[in-house]
């Protein structure tokens, strides 16, 4: 996904790092620098933990900024919303029942 300014210029590329449990956040210069915007506290079902990560949108204002990711935990089968801090706390919004045909 991309993360884009109010002008459409690109801010950051956020990448789910699916053999690492992670959403990284990575500059758009050539070589630069990724942080852990959620996950990346090990493999997991905790709010603070993801389970093979397969994709990642963003929830921005108005004025381009983040409100929060949104992730596709595909092994917890579920999807987060995650606060936009390093580490931000995540919660579900979507599935965490468990595998299944269910509406929910």
């Amino acid at each position: 996904a991309l993360e884009q300014a109010a002008d459409g210029s690109v801010v950051a590329y956020l990448v789910a790092d699916t053999f690492n449990s992670r959403v990284q956040r990575c500059a758009p210069a050539e070589g630069g620098a990724c942080t852990t915007v959620a996950g990346g506290n090990g493999e997991g079902s905790a709010a603070n933990q993801l389970h093979d990560p397969s994709s990642v949108a963003l929830e921005q204002a108005v004025d381009g900024s983040v409100v929060a990711y949104l992730v596709v935990d595909i092994d917890n089968h579920r999807v987060q919303r995650c606060a936009p801090a390093e580490g931000g706390a995540c919660t579900t919004v979507a599935g965490g029942h468990g595998e299944g045909s269910a509406a929910n």
